[in-house]
């Protein structure tokens, strides 16, 4: 894959989608700037402290399941008041099972957040401005994907967030052969953008927009933007059913 034609997918993309406003924060909703479901259209300001650990919370539970099953999850924390590292850690293992019970696998994942809380609350206690990759990943349950989304969103570090979509969309263009790992793909993805965080951010978020809008699992190819661009498959009759 050449780096000009990730620039070019970014750019056709962005024109079809607009501004994403990624990562929503629940806690905004409604507020200046902020639609009713914490999205932010245009709005790139590092969040505060409290936000970033429900940016981090919020990646956690998104991990295999939709956001929206992740984001009724983070409501519960929300409303019981366990969206800071110490509240959380306050909370007993049962009962934050409970409340996250929406996102799947909620005991894993209570265990996933008290890790990371208890990682979070140590940080701010101490010298360091922020997480580093390695850090996160040497947490229980926490992978590439995860750590990458923490840094981009909440810590607004330029890194590159790559998943299953982007996999799915790069393999339909027939950019990638589908065998490569995270950080591969990351890296060839990253190298066709700006190394800008709104940047990034867009182009993570314009994938999934883009994902569930067409490039579905069963793809939709009839209004498609990037049929008789960059994708020429999406431009053959009847291909609305392509596996």
């Amino acid at each position: 894959m050449k780096a000009p034609a990730v620039a070019r997918l970014y750019e056709v993309l962005a024109a079809r989608y607009g501004p994403q406003g990624w990562w929503p924060l629940a806690g905004r909703a409604g507020r200046l700037g902020f639609d009713g479901r914490g999205y932010h259209p245009g709005v790139y300001r590092v969040p505060g402290p409290r936000e970033r650990f429900e940016v981090a919370a919020g990646a956690v539970l998104t991990q295999n399941t939709s956001w929206g099953n992740a984001e009724a999850a983070l409501r519960a924390l929300l409303a019981a008041g366990l969206l800071s590292p110490g509240a959380l850690l306050d909370c007993s293992p049962q009962r934050l099972a409970r409340l996250i019970r929406p996102s799947g696998y909620y005991n894993q994942k209570a265990r996933k957040l008290r890790g990371l809380a208890v990682y979070l609350e140590g940080l701010a206690s101490g010298r360091a401005q922020a997480p580093t990759r390695e850090a996160l990943l040497a947490l229980w349950g926490l992978g590439p994907e995860t750590a990458d989304s923490i840094l981009l969103y909440a810590w607004h570090r330029p890194v590159c967030v790559v998943d299953a979509f982007t996999r799915r969309l790069l393999r339909r263009l027939d950019w990638i052969e589908g065998r490569e790992g995270y950080e591969e793909l990351a890296a060839l993805c990253s190298r066709g953008l700006a190394v800008e965080v709104p940047v990034y951010q867009e182009f993570h978020a314009l994938v999934v927009r883009h994902a569930k809008e067409h490039c579905r699992a069963a793809p939709e190819c009839r209004g498609c933007p990037l049929a008789g661009r960059l994708c020429r498959a999406a431009s053959a009759p009847g291909l609305g059913t392509r596996p």
